[in-house]
């Protein structure tokens, strides 16, 4: 069963990358694993890797990805980082305020990598937080606004699968992204509220690289720009305010593209699922075993998007299976189960470049998330089923 190899795969994903702490190795192991279960994809390697490096998706996410880090190396190394950071932690009285507001933010705005764009400023604010706080509070707070915010595709196919209007779509989704970020801020931080402080003239101003932060995703959303040229503009702009540091800023950029690889596997897993039909399959496999049709509205998204990733493929392929069994009122837990899955997912993109970044490990990431995923499902299943 294809469904079996997807389980196993994921399960040897995050078994070797937990024995290993190598998550490139992990990521061959699970994929190698995968491809040796379903004998449509043995010999196959070659399509699913000029499939991979011709997607333009990929080609446009490599170049995305080096000026992420390249912003986050040159505002590290002009000290423009350490200012700002030093500006937010006393507007927030040094609270948990300052680290959940910037992932918030980039949240509303979609871009590539999104979760990596806000993580060295995460890093940098959250002192006296462990790695894996870190990674799940930027992870968490990054990806809770996609439960309602009405800029992403997933939200989009959903509302057009269903004939209904998108704002009627992110009204209804609303409550749960309360539940969802107050369960986060809850589970993070207690019941403390966030404090607030004056600033200064000065120190407002040390805040001025946050303006070109933001400034990606006004220009993705405002403008339909591409991700990797609004990311290229900022940089070129931001190098040339800062042109002393620009070499040792790429440097330290190109020494960090150790990530390639493994978002190469990322993409051969998906067109292993998608181009070989083998996501059709699971939908196939789950609906023969006489499962209830709330059951599968659960189960097959949430096991589509931790096998693809991509909220959007793992609703397109669920939908239509729920639909076909009579449950096209079930949409929104669909799509709910479907965003939740890929933030499970071992070949997500944001959670295997911040895993990278903040050198935690996979299995420890997800038991970390497990109580909000499930206090948001849960939610879910009482809003929408």
């Amino acid at each position: 069963m294809v469904t079996v190899s997807v389980v196993l795969s994921l399960v040897l994903i995050v078994t070797v990358q937990r024995l290993t702490k190598t998550l490139l190795l992990s990521m061959i192991s699970g994929f190698g694993l995968f491809v040796a279960m379903n004998s449509v994809l043995r010999g196959a390697l070659v399509e699913l890797f000029l499939a991979a490096v011709r997607d333009r998706s990929f080609l446009t996410l490599i170049p995305a990805i080096f000026f992420i880090y390249f912003l986050g190396e040159i505002m590290d190394v002009s000290k423009d980082a350490r200012r700002m950071t030093e500006s937010f932690q006393k507007l927030f009285q040094g609270s948990m305020g300052a680290v959940v507001f910037i992932p918030s933010a980039i949240g509303l705005m979609p871009m590539p990598a999104g979760a990596m764009f806000t993580a060295p400023m995460v890093d940098r604010m959250g002192e006296g937080m462990s790695n894996l706080d870190k990674l799940l509070t930027n992870y968490w707070f990054r990806h809770c606004l996609e439960f309602f915010w009405p800029v992403y595709p997933a939200m989009y196919l959903l509302a057009g699968l269903t004939s209904t209007k998108i704002g009627s779509v992110s009204l209804k989704l609303s409550p749960l992204f309360f539940v969802s970020f107050l369960a986060g801020w809850v589970y993070l931080n207690g019941l403390k509220l966030p404090k607030f402080n004056k600033l200064s003239r000065s120190e407002w101003k040390q805040l001025w690289p946050l303006i070109l932060v933001l400034s990606v995703g006004f220009m993705i959303l405002l403008f339909k720009m591409e991700g990797w040229l609004a990311l290229l503009l900022v940089s070129l702009s931001y190098a040339f305010l800062r042109t002393n540091h620009v070499s040792e800023a790429v440097k330290r950029t190109l020494r960090r593209l150790d990530v390639v690889p493994i978002v190469l596997l990322v993409f051969m897993f998906k067109h292993a699922m998608m181009d070989f039909g083998l996501g059709e399959r699971v939908s196939l496999e789950l609906t023969s075993l006489g499962l209830s049709t709330k059951f599968v509205a659960i189960l097959l998204p949430l096991l589509s998007g931790m096998s693809t990733g991509i909220t959007h493929a793992s609703l397109g392929i669920s939908y239509p299976v729920v639909v076909g069994m009579g449950g096209e009122r079930l949409g929104l837990l669909v799509y709910v189960f479907s965003v939740l899955g890929v933030l499970l997912s071992p070949v997500h993109l944001c959670l295997i470049l911040t895993l990278n970044y903040f050198k935690v490990d996979l299995s420890r990431a997800v038991l970390k998330m497990l109580p909000l995923i499930g206090v948001t499902a849960f939610a879910a299943y009482l809003f929408y089923s």
